[in-house]
């Protein structure tokens, strides 16, 4: 989704410094730039562990950076790096259509009970991983739909906060499956993003997801429903659970929450 955010002779700047990436906030998109050996989010690019290296260890938060060209200028204390765009491979994050022809939604809610929600989520002991998910299920109408987004948006701490995570998972799969609620859900977690409230990191994620991009984790996750490959979905889910401390779990409690809803919804039909 670069090429419909990113833009000749866009100004940005470094706005944030990990162990392994680091993010650049352009006027239309933050810009995540991280190693090859870590999943390629839906807004950015992914390089050599060892350049990366080389870049953590002269770039600081607030270096300026120029976009022109297909190529970044980044301009730290020490010099200026130069990262060629038109060099990489580019990788389709769109999120893609699944069915359900080969592997149920039964098998797939079944096998997500290898993941202890109460024990690795995000959210505070004052709540509980089922009354999220039953908060989704029952969010039927566009006012509760609207309660639910309020409730989760913003919730939690860290760059992305658990109850973003989760909407983002939530979204994913509901735009996979083109379920009869996505419409809603969508209108519905874009005029909250509008108002604000969350991290610019939090922010990249659920637009993204919006606008029908995900991170490369979870493309692998579907494509497997959709080959019906039964014996790789334990490893898939355990790959999107090994995302950030907790980012990982509660994006996988979305995901869940979504798929029950879909079940529930087939067994009426």
């Amino acid at each position: 989704m670069l090429p419909l955010h990113l833009f000749n002779l866009d100004h940005g700047v470094v706005s944030t410094e990990f162990h392994h990436s680091f993010n650049i906030k352009f006027p239309d998109i933050l810009f995540h730039v991280g190693s090859i050996s870590e999943s390629l989010s839906a807004t950015g690019i992914t390089l050599d562990d060892d350049i990366i290296d080389h870049l953590l260890n002269d770039i600081d938060v607030g270096n300026r950076v120029l976009y022109t060209n297909d190529r970044l200028f980044i301009y730290t204390n020490k010099d200026i790096k130069n990262i060629f765009l038109s060099e990489l491979s580019e990788v389709d994050l769109k999120i893609p259509e699944v069915n359900f022809n080969k592997i149920s939604i039964a098998q797939i809610v079944d096998t997500f009970k290898i993941i202890d929600f109460a024990k690795d989520w995000g959210l505070s002991e004052e709540y509980s991983p089922q009354r999220v998910i039953d908060m989704v299920l029952k969010a039927h109408s566009l006012e509760s739909k609207i309660s639910t987004s309020d409730f989760l948006f913003g919730r939690g701490r860290g760059l992305t906060p658990s109850g973003d995570d989760i909407m983002v998972g939530n979204l994913s799969i509901l735009t996979a499956t083109k379920s009869s609620q996505i419409v809603d859900w969508q209108k519905t977690v874009k005029a909250r993003l509008q108002r604000g409230g969350t991290t610019d990191v939090s922010e990249s994620y659920i637009q993204a997801a919006l606008e029908g991009y995900t991170s490369e984790k979870m493309i692998s996750f579907l494509n497997i429903i959709q080959k019906g490959n039964a014996a790789a979905l334990r490893p898939a889910i355990f790959a999107i659970q090994d995302f950030g401390h907790t980012s990982g779990t509660d994006t996988l409690l979305g995901m869940y929450a979504a798929f029950m809803g879909l079940l529930e919804t087939n067994k009426i039909n």
